[in-house]
């Protein structure tokens, strides 16, 4: 199977970057992507009769893909402008586009309390008005982001970590499911 995981942020020092590089041994039986979301021109309806040749490369690896998992940093109350922008390229024609029927799941983070918490509500209705299939699970919210990495940006906290390895099992359990229904 192929996976999708998508970062809101792409900075130098980026949490949501170095937790997806933590994902990567859980998929181990799997293909994964990380597509450079922070490449992709602002969405308008303008260049997208055109379809770029980014963003048709883009939305073949969402299509191609067997669910896709978001891991975002909580800016503002809601999620970074680089997430909704790819959501927005990827959510055309609306009601049947790539994300209509397809599992996803979401782990943010954050350095207060909240971990997220809010980022991920509005990932929830953002994505259910693609219709996409969301898998209703524990969430994965990580808090008190900024302690749980060493200095090479690796996942120390080991309760973390067992979160995150569950997490994606679950995720995968989920997709192989939505593709054994698919399928029949």
């Amino acid at each position: 199977m192929q996976f999708i995981l998508l970062s809101g942020s792409f900075h130098s020092n980026s949490r949501s970057l170095a937790i997806i590089e933590a994902l990567k041994p859980f998929f181990d039986e799997h293909t994964i992507k990380v597509p450079q979301l922070n490449e992709l021109p602002i969405y308008c309806e303008d260049i997208a009769s055109d379809k770029p040749t980014i963003i048709g490369d883009f939305l073949s690896e969402l299509e191609a893909a067997h669910g896709i998992l978001f891991c975002t940093p909580e800016y503002n109350h809601s999620i970074p402008a680089v997430l909704k922008n790819a959501i927005d390229w990827a959510s055309r024609p609306a009601f049947n586009s790539v994300l209509k029927n397809m599992p996803v799941s979401f782990i943010t983070q954050a350095a207060s309390p909240v971990g997220g918490a809010r980022a991920q509500a509005h990932l929830k209705l953002i994505l259910d008005s693609t219709l996409a299939d969301i898998h209703i699970c524990h969430e994965m919210m990580i808090t008190g982001v900024d302690k749980i990495f060493d200095q090479e940006m690796t996942i120390t906290d080991q309760n973390v970590v067992r979160r995150l390895e569950r997490h994606v099992e679950g995720f995968i359990k989920f997709s192989e499911e939505r593709f054994k229904r698919t399928d029949t």
